[in-house]
């Protein structure tokens, strides 16, 4: 028995389609948007959503995307009430599994949920081989481990791959696990950052030149595509290629060769195109900024790349693995982790994602001085802001009486005394001050009056902790 969701603002259509899923066994909930099937989804989980295109001003297809990157994935289906063969495609490439033209019958529903189950099932449960290569990638999330498959499955053949990401994911070592598994490891792996490729360059430094070819080649020079022959060409941040730097490309990914600037003669390069994106180049296509052409030449296969915020159970191995490496730089060894800094992690958001994180380790571990324990006071002022902001967020005054001490740490290990000491007092004093703040209406004198703290000790404690009160 599956959960499903079921998203359409016509409500006769929902209450059929949902008798028709319960009849076949499975749980179903209804939703006249978008926005309202979103909140449903974070009350409890699906498997399945069944999305009409159409609502009032808003398209069910720009949402697809939305719905995928939440925690409990569901698989989408579109449902329609006309056959549009360009929204199809464009749906399926928005990461929907099928696309459905009301009326629907009971028995296509039934084998559509099948299909979409069993799928979902082996998206998020599959893992690369044991001999995979992860090029530095670090984590064993489900979610990473269904990334990885996919980056296994895009390495074993010739087809160009498009590695999707936010900024700050690693895109570029996913990129360099497809070279390190493909049968091209041993030749050449070249790297092009296509946003600081200068438009008035752009040619030469990707097809080469000869001597002369304009002023200053003194010259000639080989260009990123020949260097690239035998081996593999890293498109870095492809979305931000000029217009008129794409148009040069199709010939060369087509066709596999190329004139190098006042060349008499074309050169021909045997190499596997891998590119990477931080950007929708979907709608850059609609809008006109993409090529449609070159974005269907460089997205053979599609690798989506999860944020950090959707895989935090890698969060600790991943502190563990940088710990380990910024500490040994510092010359500081034996740094451990309190459970009070892992909370705060495991809570924030990660808009910088794995870059950030690593950015976060390497300012706490200088902020440690002769410390041996990081705690949430070593963390930068952004992420202790946060934390104090999540205090006042909750019900304060039960969270102060039912405060524990902080004995064990993240691995289940108890700590020594002083550690516990100075965590567990670190870990109050904050959830103290949020309460107070809210109590206080964060003004001093009733601040104050109510802690019993004389003003100078209140505003130790609240620079201690980053936080402030109106005077």
């Amino acid at each position: 028995m599956a959960d499903i969701l079921v998203i359409d603002d016509n409500l006769d259509f929902c209450f059929s389609l949902k008798a028709k899923i319960e009849l076949i066994g499975h749980r179903c909930r209804t939703a006249v948007s978008c926005e309202e099937g979103l909140e449903k989804i974070l009350e409890k989980c699906v498997e399945v959503v069944f999305l009409d295109v159409v609502f009032p001003g808003r398209n069910g297809i720009q949402a697809i995307s939305e719905f995928k990157q939440l925690d409990c994935s569901p698989e989408v289906v579109i449902v329609t009430a006309s056959a549009d063969i360009a929204s199809a495609e464009e749906a399926i490439r928005k990461g929907a599994l099928d696309y459905l033209v009301k009326p629907l019958t009971k028995d296509s529903v039934q084998s559509v949920i099948e299909k979409a189950i069993a799928f979902r099932k082996k998206r998020l449960f599959r893992n690369p081989d044991e001999s995979f290569d992860r090029s530095g990638i670090i984590g064993n999330s489900a979610k990473l481990n269904s990334c990885l498959f996919a980056l296994q499955r895009a390495s074993q053949g010739p087809a160009s791959v498009l590695i999707r990401g936010e900024t700050g994911t690693g895109k570029e070592l996913f990129a360099r696990a497809v070279h390190a598994n493909s049968s091209r490891v041993d030749d050449s792996y070249v790297v092009v950052d296509c946003t600081n490729l200068p438009k008035n360059l752009a040619e030469s430094l990707l097809f080469g030149h000869e001597k002369g070819a304009f002023t200053g080649a003194d010259q000639a020079r080989v260009g990123f595509f020949q260097q690239a022959d035998g081996g593999t060409l890293f498109l870095d941040e492809i979305g931000d290629l000029d217009l008129s730097v794409q148009k040069s490309l199709l010939r060369v990914l087509q066709e596999r060769k190329f004139r190098p600037l006042s060349s008499k003669r074309e050169v021909k390069s045997d190499f596997r195109l891998v590119s990477a994106t931080n950007r929708d180049i979907e709608e850059m296509v609609q809008r006109g900024e993409f090529r449609r052409d070159l974005y269907y030449r460089i997205s053979n296969m599609i690798v989506e790349v999860p944020p950090l915020r959707e895989r935090k159970e890698d969060i600790p191995v991943l502190v563990e693995h940088y710990l380990d490496s910024i500490s040994t730089q510092l010359g500081k060894t034996g740094l451990r982790v309190s459970e009070g800094y892992y909370s705060c992690l495991r809570e924030y958001g990660w808009p910088g994602n794995v870059r950030e994180l690593v950015n976060v380790v390497q300012y706490s571990v200088a902020n440690a001085d002769n410390n041996e324990l990081l705690d949430i006071y070593h963390l930068p002022i952004s992420l202790r802001t946060f934390w104090a902001k999540q205090g006042i967020a909750e019900e304060q005054p039960q969270s102060v009486q039912s405060f524990k001490p902080e004995v064990y740490s993240s691995a289940g290990d108890l700590l020594v005394f002083k550690d516990a000491r100075n965590q567990t007092q670190a870990h109050f004093e904050l959830v103290y001050l949020a309460a107070l703040a809210e109590r206080s209406g964060g003004e001093i004198k009733k601040a104050c009056q109510l802690s019993g703290l004389s003003r100078a000790r209140l505003y130790e404690l609240l620079q201690k902790h980053n936080l402030s009160l109106k005077s």
